[in-house]
């Protein structure tokens, strides 16, 4: 996903290289972008989402996100990207409120249940499938229970180390629905002042 500078000019003389110019521009949306995701956009995390991240700061976990976003330059371009999948997520080029998450090779998602989830996934990487096979090769007991006096699996996933108590560390969901929280723009005050740069930079 990227936004691009275009710059056109009707009465304006383009200086002998606008390369310099766009290099500014990169860099000014780049940081503008950032400062978006630093600004912790609406809406609030859900409560679960909360009780994992141990806060409320939206877009910002791992800092995934806003280390993914690159600059990047020609002579008439600035082109500020991000490869991060989930940031189309969070701007829906339709302009929709929110996306709907199915798994795609699998009956369930795994949701992060707990605090707990998180460190594991610090021990053992970020996907359920890596934490799961973790915990087992480490001889914890990793299982769905069944829901009380049913044959019925819960939709959880559970951990228990040896003489530990059982610890829920996914909760099993068919979908999920995920605001958005559009991050990718760039704030009018940025375009201003590209605009201003502009002028001053290819003036007679």
């Amino acid at each position: 996903m990227k936004i691009q500078v275009t710059l056109q000019y009707d009465n304006l003389k383009p200086a002998d290289s606008l390369a310099p110019l766009m290099k500014e521009f990169s860099l000014m949306g780049l940081s503008a972008i950032q400062k978006n995701i630093e600004s912790n956009v609406k809406p609030e995390n859900a409560p679960l989402t909360k009780s994992v991240k141990q806060g409320d700061n939206t877009l910002r976990d791992y800092g995934k996100l806003r280390a993914s976003l690159t600059a990047r330059h020609s002579e008439t371009e600035a082109i500020i990207g991000t490869k991060v999948p989930y940031a189309r997520t969070h701007n829906p080029e339709n302009g929709e409120k929110e996306t709907v998450i199915r798994p795609k090779n699998a009956q369930y998602l795994c949701i992060p249940a707990s605090p707990y989830t998180r460190t594991l996934f610090r021990r053992y990487g970020f996907s359920p499938r890596n934490v799961i096979d973790g915990l087992k090769k480490n001889g914890v007991s990793v299982y769905r229970p069944y829901r009380k006096g049913t044959s019925t699996r819960a939709n959880v996933i559970l951990a228990k180390e040896k003489d530990g108590q059982p610890k829920v560390i996914f909760i099993l969901k068919k979908q999920i629905t995920i605001p958005a929280r559009p991050f990718m723009f760039l704030p009018d005050r940025v375009i201003k002042a590209m605009e201003k740069r502009a002028e001053d930079y290819c003036a007679v």
